[in-house]
């Protein structure tokens, strides 16, 4: 992974979304995120490209081949006189739509576009038309991208934690300040896991909390954590699940809580309870 080092801010997020920067400017870049507004706002423009381009590419894929273009090519191999594998003269297009085929073509090209470092970029910045299905977008909510950080950082072994957990006084106030709320660091040994340390992430736009515990399998269990919308009252913990992970949330007060373990343990909810409880 090459550095960018100089290179302009959207260069650098880009590289940062697609996963190619170096562990130290990943941890640069996490803390400009939290800290500078604007580059949260470029960043998620960034992301909404990104997902807008792969969405057009699935839809891309899923489009049947023109009509037109199947009936042209029978024409060529069954018409005498014409040498094989020319296409007869191409015959007037009718009805022609935004979404014609010309536009399957245009996706095509589009595809070529996102290969680039800056398409995400380019992407975000273009007008989108009314007919776009915004709301595929805005579905994916803070979970989705704690659910896919969590698969990245719970691979780490060498680098699993940003700060080690000898270093506590110093997590809670570096995170504290960062996130925006106070917080306590959660003793869970009594449900079987030791505390490994602690991540500044970003989900959703927002500076967001990882505290990272571990069982005797070396199973990781991670607490999630950011300033949200207050709430009048504590809400019930809510389960779901994305693929091999369990993740169980609660808001209480001007937070939100994540707790992220593998679906299959048993007792991920009673250590979601005992963190609702202790932090």
């Amino acid at each position: 992974m090459e550095s960018t080092q100089g290179l302009p801010l959207e260069v650098r997020l880009s590289a940062y979304l697609d996963g190619q920067l170096p562990h130290a400017e990943v941890r640069e870049i996490d803390g400009i995120l939290a800290h500078d507004e604007k580059a949260r706002t470029l960043f998620n423009r960034l992301k909404l490209g990104s997902d807008l381009g792969r969405k057009a590419f699935e839809d891309m894929l899923h489009e049947p081949v023109p009509l037109d273009l199947v009936r042209n090519i029978k024409l060529a191999t069954i018409e005498g006189g014409q040498s094989a594998g020319r296409l007869p003269p191409a015959q007037p297009v009718r009805d022609v739509t935004p979404f014609g085929s010309w536009a399957r073509l245009g996706a095509a090209g589009l595809v070529l576009l996102l290969a680039s470092g800056s398409a995400g970029y380019l992407l975000g910045t273009r007008h989108v038309p009314a007919a776009t299905p915004v709301q595929t977008v805005e579905a994916r909510d803070w979970l989705d991208d704690i659910a896919g950080l969590h698969r990245i950082y719970a691979r780490q072994t060498r680098h699993l934690a940003e700060v080690p957990p000898s270093e506590g006084q110093h997590i809670t106030e570096w995170l504290a300040s960062a996130v925006g709320m106070e917080f306590k660091i959660p003793d869970l040994t009594a449900s079987g896991l030791a505390f490994e340390g602690a991540r500044l992430l970003v989900a959703a736009g927002s500076p967001t909390a990882q505290l990272l515990y571990k069982d005797a399998d070396g199973q990781i269990f991670s607490i999630y954590f950011q300033k949200s919308d207050p709430v009048a009252e504590k809400s019930d913990l809510t389960d779901s699940i994305r693929d091999d992970l369990g993740l169980i949330a609660w808001q209480n007060g001007s937070a939100s809580y994540v707790v992220v373990g593998p679906s299959s343990d048993p007792a991920l909810e009673a250590i979601a309870k005992a963190v609702a409880q202790a932090i």
